[in-house]
């Protein structure tokens, strides 16, 4: 268990909320609002939003009641509506839970008074009926919804994996696409490396564009797609820096390019490449494609897994403060 999540649980309890970790959301009702806390930008965990989804047949949240909000409320950034979601972003919190607790505490009391005031009912986000709802991770989205509403997603989002799943991946065009994207790779180390620079960086671009590439052209990335892949990344990776030294030997002896890159053994058996540097630069490149590869697989297959997924956040709702039940 991350630090982060240690203290995601700790500032949930702190506030009367639980704590969903597949979404990495807090989650519970507060003064009759249903409402969602969570890290909007992962590379910022203690920069918080705020959600609730909520309408007013007299008001709505514009500039001047976004301004008068965060300037009455300190910890918060910015107050704002788009059709009945309601979203509080918080200024930066910290990682001391004591002091985040009373700020989040503080934010919620603020937010909820603030909608209280102005007439805002508990709704549904996608039907608009009045009624409490339970937060619900909708594919990569956190959504309040009603239970006809989360039922209806769910039984569609089901229909929908189950059309994916028989869709079989075109392997031939994800092979295409896969050479063409590794080719984009070979040419960025060769002109990173004229330009005098380690060609290293280039492993990554190779990475995701081979990746991207098969994705693209192949429909489907599947554990096939994934081993062809990697297999492109691992010869191409070799060519571009093979054709690396014989444009460098080309641009020395004048030689065309084609006898220049069949020329690279016969240099390295001369000792004038030195296998020390060869292979140095071969390997920061293949380092940086094993860098670029798994984030961009791994992201590949998060999101495959995201989609379609229509998960409750959390078992169920956290009720204080006379909240009305689900």
């Amino acid at each position: 268990m991350s630090k982060i999540t240690k203290n995601y649980q700790q500032l949930a309890a702190g506030i009367g909320f639980g704590y969903d970790e597949p979404s990495n959301c807090l989650y519970g009702v507060r003064n009759g609002y249903e409402i969602l806390i969570y890290a909007n930008d992962p590379r910022y965990p203690y920069l918080l939003t705020a959600t609730t989804s909520a309408r007013s047949g007299s008001c709505t949240i514009g500039k001047e009641e976004n301004k008068e909000f965060s300037k009455s409320v300190k910890p918060a950034a910015a107050i704002t509506q788009k059709d009945s979601l309601i979203t509080v972003v918080s200024k930066n919190t910290g990682a001391n839970m004591d002091k985040a607790r009373d700020s989040v505490n503080y934010l919620l009391d603020a937010m909820t008074a603030f909608l209280h005031e102005r007439g805002f009912e508990p709704c549904c986000q996608t039907c608009g009926a009045s009624s409490q709802t339970v937060g619900f991770a909708v594919e990569q989205a956190r959504m309040h919804l009603c239970p006809n509403c989360a039922a209806r997603l769910r039984s569609e989002n089901e229909v929908k994996f189950q059309q994916d799943e028989k869709k079989s991946g075109n392997i031939v065009g994800g092979i295409v696409g896969a050479f063409f994207g590794s080719l984009i790779g070979v040419l960025c180390i060769i002109l990173i490396s004229q330009l005098g620079y380690i060609a290293a960086i280039s492993g990554v671009v190779m990475a995701i564009c081979t990746v991207k590439g098969f994705e693209l052209l192949g429909g489907k990335l599947d554990k096939i797609g994934i081993a062809i892949c990697c297999a492109i990344m691992v010869v191409m990776t070799y060519i571009g820096n093979r054709l690396d030294w014989g444009v460098l030997i080309s641009k020395e002896l004048g030689m065309n390019i084609f006898d220049s890159f069949q020329a690279v053994p016969m240099f390295r058996a001369m000792g004038r490449i030195e296998d020390t540097s060869y292979f140095y630069n071969l390997g920061m490149i293949y380092l940086f494609t094993i860098g670029g590869a798994i984030p961009t697989i791994m992201n590949v297959v998060r999101n495959k897994k995201d989609k379609n997924r229509v998960a409750q956040i959390g078992n169920a709702p956290i009720q204080n403060n006379n909240s009305n039940n689900f």
